[in-house]
């Protein structure tokens, strides 16, 4: 059964590459780092909604193509407490991949400077293979009978996430119980993958408008190796942003975003293949989009109670400045002295005739 043959080793290729990319080999991944680590929504302060879209290795047949919505924010009368959710699409070839999770997040203050999160993610996977776009040597394999093939599996991430204003540090775990996956006839496992990450942000300038950021993420996936990723990201005033990705034995990158209002996030990367991919392929390229909502602090009763009496303070001083408002109106009235009836005019100046 060649068809056959041909169809599990394809599978096997693309599990082990979803699982390599799936939520990690987004170029701006620092950007949307729920994308690997569900810890890291806890300190987000509001709710942001993002979008992403990659195109890979353009003009390659069958290369991956992926799509991911998310949204996430903290609760308003617990704002310790974040939830998010994430629908993940991937296109390769026959295979198309789908993943949807619902997060739980817990924000722990350390000290005034330093915080750590605590995050999990639930939620499932789905494998389709479209079998009758395959084109087999055998004709007339009944394992292509069926048309499409699909297979779904429960899934949990679970992560942490530590940071100051400067320096940050996340661990995960993706695919976590190493959950079965279920197809007709056999049985295949979801691996687990790990993702590691640093990075410190440098201030400098007058104002501290400059900010260079070095980080390196590791992501290990067994049995495949090892893969560092080098990431430098340079952002004035928090607008605007350059950044250089390196990936070992695989790509090197350029990206650009910039922020409008500090709500609208806009962000584009193109993906340069450092392979024997670079031949067939013009490169790869990936947008992504960004909504952020700042969260209005609640304010304390002695706030409130703080402002009902200014508010009544400044009512006493407008009614106290009406008042002697209107005195003095009236006094100036009382001042000014009626003209003399007996008194007579003086005369208009008149123009004497030419």
């Amino acid at each position: 059964m060649v068809t056959k043959a041909k169809i599990i080793v394809l599978f096997l290729f693309t599990v082990c590459h979803v699982k390599a990319q799936q939520q990690g080999l987004y170029t701006n991944i620092f950007l949307h780092q729920y994308l690997y680590n569900p810890a890291y929504i806890a300190g987000v302060n509001g709710q942001q909604y993002n979008a992403g879209y990659r195109n890979q290795w353009v003009g390659f047949d069958g290369a991956p193509t992926t799509a991911v919505f998310s949204g996430y924010g903290n609760l308003r009368k617990k704002p310790n407490v974040a939830l998010g959710g994430m629908i993940f699409s991937e296109h390769l070839g026959l295979i198309d991949y789908t993943s949807a999770y619902g997060t739980y997040a817990y924000h722990l203050k350390l000290t005034k400077k330093a915080a750590i999160n605590f995050g999990l993610s639930a939620g499932a996977v789905q494998y389709s293979v479209k079998a009758y776009n395959a084109k087999p040597y055998d004709q007339g394999d009944s394992y292509l009978n069926s048309g499409l093939l699909n297979a779904l599996a429960f899934d949990a991430n679970a992560g942490l996430y530590f940071y100051t204003k400067n320096f940050f540090f996340g661990f995960s775990d993706q695919h976590m119980p190493n959950a079965k996956i279920l197809w007709n006839n056999s049985i295949g496992r979801l691996t687990s993958c790990f993702y590691g990450y640093t990075g410190y942000n440098f201030r400098f300038g007058d104002k501290k408008e400059w900010v260079i950021q070095p980080s390196v993420l590791v992501r290990n996936s067994s049995p495949a190796p090892y893969q560092v990723e080098l990431n430098l990201r340079t952002t004035y005033k928090e607008m605007i942003w350059i950044g250089f990705n390196y990936r070992n034995n695989a790509s090197s990158s350029a990206l650009i975003g910039c922020t409008i209002e500090k709500q609208v996030m806009i962000a584009y990367a193109y993906d340069y293949a450092l392979t024997a991919l670079n031949k067939y392929s013009s490169g790869t390229h990936e947008i992504m989009l960004s909504y952020y909502i700042p969260l209005k602090k609640k304010r304390s009763k002695s706030e409130q109670v703080g402002d009902a009496d200014e508010d009544e303070l400044n009512t006493i001083d407008n009614s106290i400045k009406t008042s002697i408002k209107n005195k003095k109106e009236l006094e100036e009235k009382t001042d000014k002295k009626p003209e003399d009836p007996q008194k007579p005019k003086e005369p208009e100046a008149t123009k004497e005739p030419k």
